[in-house]
């Protein structure tokens, strides 16, 4: 046999070595199926198949030896897909289940079998968390399902701290200044339970109920201070009562800091960017987007209806004006589906990328965001009067 015999398969090979490289240009610089990475993998997963398939039949060789090596190659593809379909079809029907109880939905906070973060991703086999080091932490769907899931709700949740204090302490002026500390944070219901009746001090836990689950890094700093600040500005030591130190003080000497002496020049500014937005930026990005669409699809419904109540109306006026307002809003929903249209079929941008191409993406986000904003509210200010109207005309 000669190289010409050879041709066929090696143009075969050729193309699609080709083919898989233009399907990796286009899914990386056009982002087809960005947001469904199994559909890229599987695609080019064919196309070498079916490469190697055509490469092999072209091999100028017996019609025999052609089916053995076909054999062989079946074999460990076969192979290697029973080998990964246990863990493929776990992750998958997990991934099923959740899209069905839906404990979670982009941007929540989550905690499972150690980790804590916020949901930047949910895919069919796995889920991605932001972790509070700001690191990305690829999750197994079957992870989720397996063990117990914590989501704090974006209601609010309950945040806690304990410290213990010496029996010599009344515990009514305890609690009063623990309350104090939670009201400083700014948490609602705030409550002191004594936990524990140790030896040598008594164990407290204070805590309240935290609506801005946004800061709840920076609220549990906060609150562990201002329980620190509340106790020693009251005189209060925490320090338990079996507390001993090598050096000898006199019997005045009280375990608590020197009071600090405010300057006025030297006042710290609240700096603009909280923590939970540095740590949490991917998570925040892709739970905005999430309810940009969620928010742009409602819309519709939300006009639907309107147009069904203001027509129970007596006044044509009235309704004649409403029904125009309407028109506009139906302008301006329209002027942001191909904006939408174009961010779907955009790149991630929960997914690393140039810096430019992030701040193009984030402006067109923004200018949505703020057509989207400029809808709700018209919506709302338009619902709020049919049914004043409505409710005045009964």
């Amino acid at each position: 046999m000669v190289l010409e015999d050879f041709t066929a398969s090696i143009i075969s090979l050729i193309v699609t070595l080709l083919v898989v490289l233009i399907l990796t240009y286009l899914f990386r610089k056009k982002s087809l199926f960005s947001r469904e990475k199994i559909i890229q993998q599987v695609i080019v997963f064919i196309v070498l198949v079916f490469g190697l398939v055509l490469t092999i039949l072209a091999l100028p060789i017996s019609t025999e030896d052609k089916n053995i090596i076909l054999t062989f190659v079946g074999i460990i593809i076969g192979a290697a897909i029973t080998f990964a379909s246990t863990t493929f079809i776990v992750n998958a029907m997990a991934g099923v289940m959740l899209r069905l109880i839906n404990p979670f939905e982009l941007g929540d906070f989550i905690k499972i079998d150690g980790t804590f973060g916020r949901v930047t991703e949910i895919n069919f086999l796995h889920t991605q968390v932001q972790s509070v080091d700001r690191d990305l932490i690829t999750v197994p769907n079957k992870t989720l399902v397996s063990f117990p899931l914590k989501t704090i709700r974006s209601s609010g949740t309950i945040i806690t701290t304990n410290v213990s204090l010496g029996y010599n302490i009344p515990r009514k002026n305890i609690e009063k200044n623990l309350l104090l500390a939670a009201e400083k944070t700014g948490l609602e219901n705030p409550f002191v339970h004594v936990m524990e009746l140790g030896d040598f001090s008594i164990k407290y836990k204070v805590g309240g109920l935290l609506k801005d689950i946004e800061s709840i890094i920076t609220a549990k700093s906060d609150f562990k201070k201002n329980v620190i600040d509340s106790l020693h500005e009251n005189g209060i030591e925490i320090v338990s009562p079996t507390f001993m130190n090598q050096r000898v003080f006199s019997q005045e000497y009280v375990c608590l800091p020197p009071e600090e002496k405010e300057e006025i020049s030297e006042k710290q500014e609240t700096p603009e960017v909280k923590t939970e937005e540095i740590i949490f930026d991917k998570a925040i990005e892709a739970r905005n987007l999430d309810q940009i669409y969620k928010s742009v699809e409602q819309f519709p419904e939300r006009r639907k209806t309107l147009e069904e109540k203001f027509k129970e109306l007596p006044d044509e006026n009235i309704r004649e004006k409403i029904k125009v307002k309407l028109g506009l809003l139906a302008q301006l929903e329209e002027e942001l589906k191909p904006a939408i249209a174009d961010l779907k079929k955009g790149p991630d941008i929960t997914t690393d990328m140039d810096e430019k191409d992030r701040e193009i993406i984030i402006n067109t986000i923004r200018d949505i965001e703020a057509k989207s904003t400029e809808v709700d509210s018209s919506l709302k200010m338009l619902e709020d009067q049919v049914e004043r109207l409505l409710t005045g005309q009964k």
